[in-house]
């Protein structure tokens, strides 16, 4: 007998887990609810044939040619699935990728095309529009690029003449309005400091009677921290903006994950992922994001602010996980 322990939201998606690794005939053994979510023990005594892994849903075992027990590998498979492990991302994540597109779409023969067509079947991505329908609060950890993405925001609708005022909400007192004046020069006359949520909610409401959009660039928020999210939860039901998360792509995988899903319970279902130029890995950000169930917005692929950042679609989240894996990356499984 096999036995192994699902961890998930809710108890139907530890379910839709373990019939999907292990196969219809899996028994549930116990469940019980931990922080965040369940924990579901199940077990399954049915053993695969040769050259096949126990129980593997059948559509991964034909992905990866091995549906006839004869142990071989379709190349186009294991090389989707060995770049996306180079670059950090979890192994059922990989695998799902590498399925999904090298498996499921049988003409195609580029690398970098399978995994496109595997991420759209996985992730979801949806760009902000230049002339923004809501007002924008960014939120995210420290250090990850969220005063730098709220001035590419405003350089961005400017240059598609629709004016967004930026507003920093320096509630923590670190000079948050003075770093975002040091991004934006030419447009420190609109920058709007707070340094209350008082005077925020004053400063919203304001621009809102004067028919106005804003970024708002709220203090670091540490989403291991209950305090902090309960307080970023208790501004977002106030604020009537549409939170996006600015995570970057640095990181270990599992804070990665544990952070996004940490923000999705908030509410956050848009991201804008950061530092792609500085990480060569980014598999764990790119996955992170899609368990946790939130959208790529956009992508910062450089750290200037005009033309900063570019939309989200899975072709170029395709071209960042090719881009620097090493041609001989089948003989590095797992080099994450």
């Amino acid at each position: 007998m096999r036995m192994k322990m699902f961890a998930a939201e809710t108890f139907e998606a530890a379910k839709a887990m373990i019939f999907a690794e292990m196969g219809a005939d899996a028994v549930i053994l116990s469940e019980r609810e931990i922080d965040g979510g369940v924990e579901v023990r199940a077990a399954v005594d049915k053993m695969g044939g040769v050259g096949m892994v126990p129980n593997e849903p059948l559509f991964l075992r034909d992905a990866r040619g091995g549906g006839h027990g004869r142990g071989t590998e379709n190349p186009l498979f294991s090389r989707v699935r060995d770049a996306l492990l180079w670059h950090g991302s979890p192994q059922r994540f990989a695998d799902r990728v590498a399925a999904e597109g090298a498996g499921r779409i049988q003409h195609l023969s580029d690398p970098e095309e399978a995994i496109a067509e595997g991420l759209a079947r996985i992730v979801t991505c949806d760009p902000l529009p230049a002339r923004l329908d809501r007002d924008i609060l960014l939120v995210g950890p420290p250090g990850h690029g969220r005063t730098a993405t709220a001035a590419k925001l405003t350089r961005r609708a400017a240059m598609a003449r629709a004016e967004v005022a930026p507003v920093a909400a320096d509630l923590d007192g670190t000079a948050g309005g003075d770093q975002l004046a040091a991004y934006l020069e030419r447009e420190k006359g609109q920058i709007r400091t707070c340094h209350s949520p008082d005077e925020l909610f004053a400063t919203i409401k304001k621009l809102k009677t004067e028919n106005r959009r804003c970024v708002i660039d709220l203090p670091a928020i540490n989403p291991f921290d209950d305090d902090d999210m309960a307080s970023l939860q208790d501004l977002i039901s106030v604020i009537r903006a549409e939170p996006v998360l600015v995570m970057s792509a640095e990181g270990h995988p599992d804070d990665q994950r544990e952070a996004a899903r940490s923000f999705a319970r908030a509410g956050i279902k848009r991201a804008v992922l950061t530092k792609l130029d500085v990480v060569r890995r980014r598999g764990g950000a790119i996955s992170a994001l899609s368990s946790a169930g939130i959208a790529f917005s956009h992508l910062a692929v450089t750290p200037f602010i005009g033309g900063g950042l570019v939309p989200a679609a899975p072709s170029r989240l395709a071209a960042l996980l090719m881009e620097d894996a090493p041609g001989d990356v089948i003989a590095l499984k797992g080099a994450a």
